[in-house]
């Protein structure tokens, strides 16, 4: 066997294997990058259309809910090779397309995602094929998510991160200008708490809830809902929430499937 590696021309061959073998990686497809990210968020992200390279490309990010997909925004990416011998991937992802914006510092390993400096703004109407309720009430404004740290597993979560949405509206139930909103969601292990607040509006929301990981295609909120008198048109809103009359605080519960 020594004698074998001594010939120059095995040492010729192991040298053009390797050297293949580094071409492959720095040249490995765009395609690679929707794959990784769309098996480190249990498919609820896909990318379509990649172009480029695995450490630096672009492409189109959507918004997977069952067999529906809605188009986020056009993306870019660039990744730090050196970063794999870490045991994990690190990616600088950006986007901005009309009335998106996206930016996030992601780091992808073998059984969890890490999100860090997320500050996204979406279109409300983004979330419609996501939540079925969603389809036929036909939210109106923006939703404005960020998090400086977040980790994600398959059963668990940790960290914080909120969601506002800004000039609220359901044009499916002719209630324009509802007012604007946040969801703050702290998560530990299993579970995650939310809690619901009103920043201003006429329909004033507070409450609190909880996803757990067993059931990770519900969220459940629980809370109160008041109406300013003057705004007779919100009726048909509270009683899609289940709440009744108007001026008095009223109670409701919410099992959202997602």
């Amino acid at each position: 066997m020594r004698v074998a590696l001594r010939r120059p021309g095995v040492w010729l061959v192991a040298l053009g294997v390797g050297a293949y073998l580094v071409f492959l990686a720095v040249n490995l497809p765009a395609s690679w990058m929707g794959f990784a990210l769309e098996s480190a968020s249990g498919g609820a992200l896909a990318l379509g259309d990649p172009e480029g390279t695995a450490w630096k490309g672009g492409g189109v990010l959507a918004l997977r809910s069952r067999a529906a997909y809605a188009r986020v925004t056009e993306v870019e990416w660039r990744c730090n090779p050196l970063s794999v011998f870490t045991g994990r991937l690190n990616v600088a992802l950006s986007g901005a397309e009309h009335e998106t914006q996206l930016r996030a510092n992601i780091s992808i390993g073998a059984a969890a995602v890490y999100f860090q400096n997320v500050e996204a703004s979406v279109p409300a109407a983004l979330i419609e094929p996501a939540i079925p309720a969603a389809a036929f009430a036909k939210p109106e404004g923006s939703l404005r998510v960020k998090a400086e740290s977040v980790e994600f597993g398959k059963t668990w979560m940790r960290g914080a991160a909120s969601a506002e949405w800004i000039d609220a509206g359901l044009s499916g139930m002719q209630a324009p200008r509802l007012g604007d909103y946040r969801l703050q969601i702290t998560a530990s292990g299993d579970r995650a708490e939310l809690k619901l607040a009103t920043l201003r509006g006429d329909l004033r929301l507070s409450g609190e809830g909880e996803w757990r990981a067993s059931r990770p295609r519900v969220v459940q909120l629980r809370g109160t809902a008041e109406v300013a008198p003057e705004r007779k048109d919100l009726q048909p809103v509270l009683g899609a929430m289940g709440a009744r009359g108007i001026g008095a605080s009223q109670a409701f519960a919410w099992t959202l499937p997602i």
